[in-house]
């Protein structure tokens, strides 16, 4: 009896000394490796394109469509690919986007030279059949900044922050039809930033920096994580999957890695080591009921890789 009383105590003590405490990594919501059911799959490893890195991938009537720097692309499968005859009008996709709206893709603006001497125009073109683009006008009052990502919310588009050569903004527009833009915000709680990542997510909005906010109307908004892991994060790609958030290909601490992170509310994070090489800026995309994920960039790290390193390989994340 008192052998099976001190074994009773010692594995109570194991117990209480295994909980996990209350420390501050805790309250700054560092990721966690665990194991999840998904698989990545290398579906090609040269699409044809050529290898470079910020362009987007889009999922339309189904096909992908890889909005490229020399043309936009088109695939039924993800690994066979084919250039089609739609241009890449916005130029510089370092610096702007394209979004889907209304059943078609827009091009907010057209980009050329660089972000300390932009030539840059607020021109707004669409294309709905993916094979020619119609210009609806040349000159809009679309906010004249980049280095922002624009987003559906609400049947609008949003635009939220970005720069111009002097200023990195804090404020809100939005438009119902890409060509009339009204301010909506001047100044948004978490403050004047560029290159933040938006998503909806169980009709919530979500603002994705190096810190997470939430809103249910693009106005009011309430911190969700003061700091999304202990070390700094940005670079990503953010996207919806299987009812969480996710964040592929970033630095990290200014180091590029094969890290994806993902969320099911926004405040805590786990991560999922990927077998695909590090990288950053990376297209990616849901399609077939699957993350899409191609293009990137790694390297300018020295002593580590000092030169740049591009892809074109393309990979498919599943549920098992």
């Amino acid at each position: 009896m008192i052998r099976l009383a001190l074994f009773f105590i010692l594995i109570s003590f194991f117990i209480i000394s295994c909980a996990p405490a209350n420390s501050k990594e805790d309250e700054t919501q560092e990721a966690m490796v665990v194991a999840e059911p998904y698989a990545w799959t290398k579906l090609t490893a040269d699409a044809g394109y050529s290898k470079t890195y910020n362009y987007q991938l889009f999922a339309r009537d189904s096909k992908l469509w890889a909005f490229h720097m020399d043309a936009a692309w088109v695939s039924e499968d993800g690994k066979t690919w084919r250039k089609t005859e739609l241009t890449n009008i916005v130029q510089n996709q370092k610096y702007l986007d394209y979004i889907e709206f209304n059943d078609a893709i827009y091009a907010l603006g057209t980009f050329a030279g660089k972000a300390s001497q932009p030539e840059q125009t607020t021109q707004i073109a669409r294309t709905s059949d993916m094979k020619t683009w119609e210009i609806l006008t040349k000159k809009s009052n679309l906010p004249a900044r980049f280095s922002y990502h624009p987003f559906v919310f609400k049947k609008k588009i949003w635009i939220m922050g970005g720069r111009d050569e002097q200023t990195i903004y804090g404020d809100a527009w939005n438009s119902a039809d890409a060509i009339h833009w009204e301010k909506v915000a001047d100044d948004l709680p978490f403050g004047a930033q560029d290159e933040q990542r938006f998503v909806v997510f169980n009709d919530r909005l979500y603002m994705l920096a190096k810190d997470v906010w939430v809103s249910d109307d693009g106005l009011k908004w309430e911190q969700l994580v003061e700091q999304l892991t202990s070390d700094f994060l940005y670079g990503y790609e953010a996207l919806v999957f299987d009812n969480k958030i996710w964040l592929i290909g970033n630095y990290r601490d200014g180091k590029l890695g094969s890290e994806v992170l993902y969320s099911t509310d926004g405040k805590t994070w786990k991560t999922q080591t990927a077998p695909w090489s590090p990288r950053g800026g990376v297209a990616a995309c849901v399609f077939n009921n699957q993350i899409i994920m191609t293009g990137g960039k790694y390297g300018g790290q020295a002593p580590i890789q000092a030169e740049f390193e591009y892809n074109n390989d393309v990979w498919a994340m599943l549920i098992k």
